[in-house]
């Protein structure tokens, strides 16, 4: 078994922890986003649960993102409380439809503040909603009902169809969801396979094409073990190693000569860097990258074979 880590390792582990936790966090954002930006579209939604999606059951559906690894079935949960909470604010036709209504409340109420305690929603506001929903639940019970039998089940009908064809319609995003998770979890591991498409692409791109950014290509090529240099505002340089790379490659932590001293630098700055000219990488590290840097080096050096006088 291992023994303790080296200092290079350990100057690097709370940055790795920190990148690792932020790009899942931002994953999980962007999901929780989505999920309820699919929602908020719905004609029927009133506006007072529309803004509370909004504001408050993006964080519910992140944090259960985050979680869901560690307690499957988080983000089912937090997703069907979602859908439940909106299916009680549309209008009810039938008495059969209030009586669903009246029986779905307390289960309902009780995943709502679960949910609203995990991510600590405590203030004014959080019982200002509940207080409006509550009205807007008493006045939907109330409302009268002057339609003929015939009608309701009509109207009922239309609400089944309705349902099933936005249930459909987020089944399938659900799906299309997962395979952009799935895409990005494999993205890190697929680069070379990548880098390699588009050196091929390149290579049979028609030259009045329009020329690839070549600081995100360096970029998209970067390895660890790759060594840089960087020129800082001082006119000093310092060279450095790549030391490790963020799986969905949105932040790159470098090491320094003393291997004790590490940052780190996100992608899209790591990209101007080299477009500027600030950073430059000097070489790979490895059997590979030492041979092709020598055999570079003696190309340089050799003068070639003179030719013969006359």
């Amino acid at each position: 078994c291992r023994g303790r880590p080296t200092p290079s390792e350990a100057a690097i582990a709370q940055p790795i922890a920190r990148a690792t936790k932020l790009e899942k966090q931002t994953v999980a954002g962007r999901s929780a986003r989505k999920a309820v930006a699919l929602r908020l579209g719905d004609t029927e939604l009133v506006a007072m649960v529309s803004a509370f999606l909004d504001k408050r059951w993006v964080d519910v559906l992140t944090f259960a993102y985050l979680i869901d690894e560690e307690r499957p079935g988080a983000v089912e949960n937090a997703t069907q409380t979602m859908d439940e909470l909106i299916w009680t604010v549309k209008p009810k036709a039938t008495q059969e439809q209030r009586k669903a209504l009246i029986a779905k409340l307390p289960p309902l109420l009780t995943a709502l503040n679960k949910w609203l305690d995990a991510i600590k929603w405590q203030d004014a506001d959080r019982l200002q909603f509940f207080a409006e929903l509550a009205e807007c639940h008493l006045q939907i019970v109330r409302a009268p009902i002057e339609l003929s039998p015939e009608r309701q089940l009509e109207l009922a009908v239309e609400a089944a169809q309705q349902d099933a064809l936005r249930r459909i319609a987020l089944e399938q995003a659900s799906i299309e969801q997962e395979r952009e998770q799935e895409q990005l979890a494999h993205e890190g591991r697929a680069h070379d396979q990548r880098a390699h498409d588009r050196r091929t692409h390149d290579e049979k791109t028609p030259d009045n094409a329009a020329p690839k950014d070549a600081a995100i290509s360096t970029v998209d090529e970067l390895e660890r073990g790759m060594r840089l240099e960087f020129r800082e505002r001082d006119g000093s340089v310092r060279k450095v190693k790549l030391a490790w790379v963020s799986p969905l490659r949105t932040l790159f932590i470098f090491s320094g000569a003393a291997r004790q001293e590490s940052f780190s630098l996100p992608a899209e700055k790591l990209v101007e860097a080299v477009r500027c000219g600030s950073i430059r990488v000097l070489s790979v590290e490895g059997v590979v990258g030492r041979v092709l840097t020598e055999a570079m080096q003696e190309a340089v050096n050799d003068p070639g074979p003179k030719r013969a006088a006359g």
